[in-house]
């Protein structure tokens, strides 16, 4: 299963998914939102078949909007280390990162609007967590989920990538008169 997310500031838009796409059709669907919804920021999950949907994009031209994800990578912001240099607590890697900060999203006092997807919330909820010798965050696996019959946290997940960057509110150029003397 295949899902995209689309969030603007405190709501989430909308969240699809699709079955058994290859990396063609990824990039074609991929495509076809950046062309009509004209997205300022498209990150992909470079996990699996969304490697080959982000060279494609880049082939076509989207390098200014499209960012490759790995969920398995270092955390973006930098990890807090104590006076030994050791890492303090935090997420072990990206994914762990991503779903932090939607969990503050969430529980931010300004309130979030998501769709009433029972399929969203179960994946919401879905993995577990643990805590490393670190006190690094480690979210469960897609296929320990599997293992205990739970099914992978796609829906969510996709939620989760529109937290992978800080993406700023597009910007109207401001014209500033040219004073000449």
């Amino acid at each position: 299963r295949h899902s995209m997310a689309r969030r603007r500031g405190r709501k989430v838009l909308s969240v699809e998914s699709r079955q058994k796409l290859d990396t063609m059709q990824g990039a074609g669907w991929a495509k076809q939102v950046i062309d009509t919804e004209k997205p300022a920021r498209m990150f992909i999950d470079v996990g699996g078949v969304g490697a080959g949907v982000y060279d494609r994009l880049i082939e076509m031209g989207y390098g200014a909007i499209v960012r490759a994800v790995n969920f398995g990578s270092s955390p973006f912001e930098p990890v807090k280390k104590d006076r030994d240099g050791k890492p303090l607590a935090g997420p072990l890697n990206r994914r762990a990162e991503m779903w932090m900060n939607s969990k503050d999203w969430l529980s931010d006092p300004a309130g979030a609007d998501i769709p009433d997807l029972d399929s969203l919330q179960s994946d919401a909820c879905g993995p577990g967590y643990k805590y490393d010798s670190s006190t690094r965050l480690i979210l469960e696996s897609k296929d320990d989920m599997r293992n205990r019959g739970v099914r992978s946290p796609d829906e969510w997940d996709a939620v989760a990538l529109t937290f992978a960057e800080p993406v700023a509110p597009a910007q109207q150029a401001i014209r500033q008169p040219i004073l000449r003397r």
